[in-house]
């Protein structure tokens, strides 16, 4: 299944800059896209360095004109898409009271919105060709939500509920859609997460809660988190799988804490995550 053309979201840096390096190298002819290709310079050294030759693209996935002016691009360019991968994401951190009605769109328009409309914009030709693959780049934390990070993962678990509707939708089609959650992985992501305007506020009733819980991920990233390129190398796999299955945990931790949570009693597991996180 080499040779395929990839339209990859958010490749500017971490997962995404990842898997369009690791695709181009197994065969495939990647697109890689960011909001600002002005950016692309860590992607072309890692892509110089691996000797393999990857096509950017401007793409803001909250702007439709610039998803269906990609999504032609690529089919001017091609001819075809036969893998999207929907990457594109940040983190929004802060608790639900402290966080604004705009932060909480923001979140969704970005994570939900924008992967849901990418996915649109070139469902028409994989349909009309009768296949294709969807991968959506999800999180653990559509399983689990934690404190101070609910809007993010209020966002991957909606992304996951249309997820699941769609493969059963389009598989008629020959189209394959499925998506991967990662655990704590060491990429820019957390560098570059946004926090709400009042997070740690001190006239917030959350807010030293809301700046020990985030410190607490930000050790626990630091002391377990993986390299990245687990990811990418388990998208491309996906990617060239006949019959891939809807949901693939990555990382040991997002699997224990998945096994961990159905078997352990909710109210225990409820008291183990606020005594960790200070809620």
């Amino acid at each position: 299944m080499a040779g395929q053309v990839v339209l990859v979201s958010g490749c500017s840096s971490g997962f995404g800059l990842l898997i369009a390096v690791a695709a181009a190298k197994r065969g495939h002819r990647v697109f890689a896209t960011m909001r600002n290709p002005a950016s692309r310079e860590h992607l072309d050294v890692v892509a110089g360095a691996a000797q393999v030759s990857i096509e950017v693209l401007q793409l803001d996935v909250d702007d439709e004109d610039s998803i269906q002016r990609c999504v032609a691009d690529v089919l001017a360019a091609a001819g075809r898409i036969d893998c999207l991968v929907n990457n594109a994401g940040f983190g929004m951190g802060g608790s639900v009271f402290d966080l604004s009605m705009d932060e909480l769109r923001a979140q969704m328009e970005t994570n939900f919105f924008g992967a849901v409309a990418l996915t649109k914009a070139v469902l028409p030709g994989m349909i009309a060709q009768r296949s294709g693959h969807i991968i959506q780049v999800s999180s653990v934390a559509a399983l689990h939500s934690t404190p101070s990070l609910g809007a993010y993962g209020a966002s991957k678990r909606a992304l996951e509920g249309i997820t699941e509707a769609l493969r059963y939708e389009v598989a008629d089609f020959g189209i394959k859609v499925s998506s991967v959650l990662p655990g704590m992985y060491k990429t820019e992501v957390w560098g570059k997460r946004k926090l709400a305007a009042r997070f740690g506020d001190e006239s917030s009733p959350f807010g030293p809660q809301s700046k020990r819980g985030l410190a607490l991920v930000d050790k626990l990233v630091e002391k377990q988190g993986r390299h990245p390129q687990e990811v990418a190398d388990v998208v491309v796999r996906l990617m060239e799988q006949a019959h891939p299955p809807l949901q693939t945990l990555c990382g040991l931790d997002a699997k224990l804490q998945t096994w961990a949570r159905a078997v352990v009693p909710a109210r225990l597991w409820e008291r183990a995550v606020r005594k960790a996180t200070g809620f």
